[in-house]
């Protein structure tokens, strides 16, 4: 039976994703705020120098497997750590801005504040606790950009090493893990020069995966002309233009892109979807070394200043030997979709917001529908899924908000708890398990 759902829900997680409250609505991130100190209702310490001989990577030997929900609130936005075994709230960890998320893939997870510009390393055991910071805001704004960078992702390749994706700027910031005091990034990646001719503003890197044995990072650069926006119905639609998604390649020893032999530039390789929602992760599938990609799609242009019917909405495979491009899940009939989450090449889940849906790899059609809805979906690296919804009753009134497990096959998910931060409204921005085996 679907569920009945708060209006709320639908409301996309503001410059973490480029989402929707209609099937094609969007919304832009607004201007950033300034970072302030972090506050934790479990009185956590602020970062501390850590000593003078660095910090280590993260150790997660005795922790338990936990949920990392993000609440974003134009009030003041939260971490809250959900126990999976006990389901209780560990802890919470407070941050300036109306939206942020985590990253969670590598030996350390990490907060970002999306308008603060304050990318924190979390403890690995207590991880609403904070170990250290770095400001990444920059000072290479465009001319005609926001102000805030609005880092979405981090990709740590060694303890001494990590990569941040900005969404608003066209340089990616490079941060030392171990620096025991909190700062600025070491270094900066210009990715100026990969943007394609006619694109008016930054290249919006959305994602990425770091692959060990081939020494690369790999970058989903949107490359989605943002400008082409038109009002019809009521709804905020994003027109297509004649830009394309690409995969880029980064050498982690030199910092350097390195060519994927495709025809985008810098060597990358041209996706034919569109416009990849932010806060759907890039997935590498080593067993057939290939990247899976989630595109939102556009809008047609109708060429007289109006939007047609939705396309280039899909699941994309990109084989990284050949470099060739496939569409494994069409869903120009499907809403906006929110997250990918991949578990195994037989078990991988969609969500849509409101409805979510199991989908084996193999196959060109969803499965089955998952039980009650699911606004967000993500792996457990466990084999399984984990997730949130919003929940209304019949009357109109607002409901629980729930997290979920969900199992790899058919049978319905479980509630592990509801409404897990501190304060009533908001919606969830981000979620992640942690640690991921």
């Amino acid at each position: 039976m679907k569920r009945i759902l708060l209006s709320l829900g639908l409301i996309a997680p503001m410059g973490v994703l480029w989402a929707c409250t209609g099937d094609d609505d969007v919304f832009r991130p607004n201007d950033a705020g300034t970072f302030e100190a972090s506050t934790s209702d479990q009185a956590s310490p602020e970062p501390t120098d850590g000593g003078a001989t660095g910090l280590a990577c993260g150790d997660v030997t005795g922790a338990p497997p936990r949920v990392l929900v993000v609440q974003g609130n134009f009030t003041g936005s939260e971490l809250a750590v959900v126990n999976l075994t006990t389901k209780a709230v560990d802890g919470r960890l407070s941050f300036d801005g109306g939206y942020g998320t985590t990253a969670a893939v590598g030996t350390d997870p990490y907060l970002l504040g999306g308008e603060s510009d304050l990318v924190t390393r979390l403890d690995a055991r207590e991880p609403w606790k904070a170990v250290a910071s770095w400001n990444v805001r920059g000072d290479d704004k465009p001319a005609m950009g926001l102000d805030n960078a609005n880092p979405v992702g981090v990709v740590q390749t060694a303890c001494d090493k990590a990569y941040v994706l900005r969404f608003n700027r066209d340089r990616i910031a490079v941060i030392d893990p171990s620096r025991p005091a909190s700062g600025a990034p070491t270094k900066f990646i210009d990715l100026a020069p990969l943007k394609q001719a006619g694109d008016p503003d930054v290249v919006e890197m959305t994602s990425a995966v770091y692959v060990p044995a081939k020494k690369r990072v790999y970058v989903l650069l949107g490359n989605a002309d943002l400008t082409k926006f038109v009002t019809a119905g009521g709804f905020t639609k994003l027109v297509c233009s004649t830009l394309k998604p690409s995969i880029i390649a980064i050498d982690v020893d030199t910092d350097e892109v390195v060519s994927l032999g495709g025809s985008a530039p810098g060597g990358g390789i041209a996706l034919d979807g569109y416009n990849p929602p932010l806060g759907s992760p890039l997935v590498y599938d080593a067993a057939f070394d290939r990247l899976l990609v989630l595109q939102a799609g556009c809008n047609e242009d109708l060429g007289d200043g109006g939007a047609g019917g939705m396309t280039r909405r899909r699941v994309e495979q990109v084989d990284l030997a050949t470099g060739a491009v496939k569409t494994l899940l069409s869903l120009d009939d499907r809403g906006f979709p929110s997250s990918l989450a991949f578990a195994s090449g037989e078990h991988a889940a969609v969500a849509f917001y409101y409805d979510g849906y199991r989908w084996d790899p193999r196959q060109t059609a969803l499965g089955d529908e998952i039980q009650g809805g699911i606004d967000l979906v993500a792996r457990d690296g466990r084999g399984a899924f984990i997730g949130s919804r919003q929940i209304t009753f019949l009357d109109g009134g607002a409901g629980p908000l729930q997290v979920l497990t969900v199992p790899p096959t058919d049978a319905g998910p479980s509630v592990v708890t509801e409404d897990p931060f501190s304060k009533p409204g908001g919606y969830v921005a981000g979620i992640e398990a942690w640690p991921q085996r």
